[in-house]
């Protein structure tokens, strides 16, 4: 099922080996390109046939292995959605049932030309390493691919003050933030803190956890550069037609 996002941003902590930079992107290069956005963010926008002109936009593959639920996932990335609209940044939900594997074969997911893409999997728990702390099951990010844990999720306020989709859309920014910004991009504050303090948790539905400026201009400039990866292989992929 597809859905575009509405309009509100986490990563696992401790996760060696998570959220790899960008291909052969390097941090200077993101960087230069993030300046240029923000100087001009309209001339490097890029439509799709589902955007309006001058959006940019990314679509999000979501595997929910933990059965969520329609209405706390919808819910979740509705918020998460416009926690990325804050940085200038238009989600594009393509929701792909688990049940079957016949469910898990359109890779593309619709996926408009030249749009680039990421797939996110809610999975129940994710399993510590030796010695790690418990923030460090929360998930993880590799290459083009987010994992959240829908039990730290749960677990993150016991007592009910937050509600489980306003924490999950915060979960699932994070990560996404972690394979746009890199594996060395946890900030003070904000969406990509390491650690959320209860108050933040509580607040999570209010659009307090955000992202900063210049993280915006970076995640922009990731999603430039997987664009532009991306679309040769979309060329190249046959055509439909006899």
């Amino acid at each position: 099922m597809e859905r575009k996002g509405l309009g509100t941003g986490c990563w696992g902590l401790g996760i060696k080996g998570s959220g790899l930079g960008i291909g052969g992107w390097g941090f200077g290069t993101l960087l230069g390109l993030a300046i240029l956005l923000m100087g001009n963010a309209t001339g490097f926008a890029a439509a799709s046939e589902n955007e309006g002109e001058g959006e940019l936009g990314i679509t999000v593959r979501v595997y929910d292995y933990a059965h969520v639920g329609r209405g706390t996932l919808m819910a979740a990335e509705k918020q998460a959605d416009f926690i990325f609209r804050k940085v200038s940044l238009t989600m594009r939900w393509c929701n792909l049932t688990t049940d079957s594997p016949q469910s898990m074969v359109d890779s593309s997911c619709g996926l408009p030309a030249g749009s680039a893409r990421l797939d996110v999997r809610i999975v129940s728990r994710i399993k510590a390493e030796p010695g790690a702390t418990a923030d460090s099951t929360m998930g993880f990010a590799m290459g083009s691919s987010a994992t959240v844990s829908y039990h730290w999720t749960k677990a993150a306020d016991p007592k009910g003050n937050a509600l489980t989709a306003d924490i999950l859309a915060c979960v699932i920014a994070h990560e996404i933030g972690h394979l746009l910004l890199g594996s060395d991009s946890h900030s003070p504050t904000g969406i990509m803190k390491g650690k959320w303090s209860k108050e933040e948790l509580q607040g999570a539905g209010w659009g307090r956890l955000v992202f900063t400026p210049q993280q915006g201009g970076i995640i922009r400039a990731g999603v430039l550069a997987r664009s532009a990866e991306q679309r040769p292989s979309l060329a190249q992929m046959p055509s439909s037609q006899p």
